[in-house]
């Protein structure tokens, strides 16, 4: 019995051992797909560097979750999701090594943040000031 053309495409996509190359092409061709790459553990960081732009909410989401995911674009994603950020390791990873990218994050984020009380301690550990512009 021959699986359809799709079901093949959806386990390609969904599968860790597919090579990087391939999840590029994956993603590309339909947003179904794009979800499947977004939640795979193999899945680049440039793919998911683009994934996270998606306007999929979906596939934002998964973006949001894969350790795989590029600093920058969680902090892009931390607002909208910002559980699924806190809870990713590559997040805590950026938290611990004081990153300069971490000085990029709105302040309205930090307040959700610090409502939040989900944060990682190393994440507001004197490593974040804030500045408030006199008048």
């Amino acid at each position: 019995m021959i699986l359809p053309e799709c079901i093949i495409l959806q386990h390609e996509a969904a599968n860790p051992t597919t090579s990087g190359e391939r999840l590029v092409e994956l993603a590309q061709q339909n947003i179904e797909l794009a979800r499947l790459v977004a939640n795979n553990s193999n899945a680049p960081p440039e793919v998911l560097k683009a994934l996270g732009m998606s306007v999929d909410v979906a596939t934002r989401h998964l973006v949001a979750t894969n350790p795989n995911t590029p600093g920058e674009t969680l902090l892009e994603l931390l607002n909208e999701f910002p559980k699924p950020v806190l809870s990713n390791s590559q997040f805590s990873i950026l938290c611990s090594t004081d990153s300069p990218l971490l000085y990029q994050i709105p302040l309205s984020t930090i307040c959700l943040l610090v409502q939040l009380k989900t944060a990682p301690d190393s994440f507001f550990n004197g490593r974040l000031t804030i500045q408030i512009p006199m008048f």
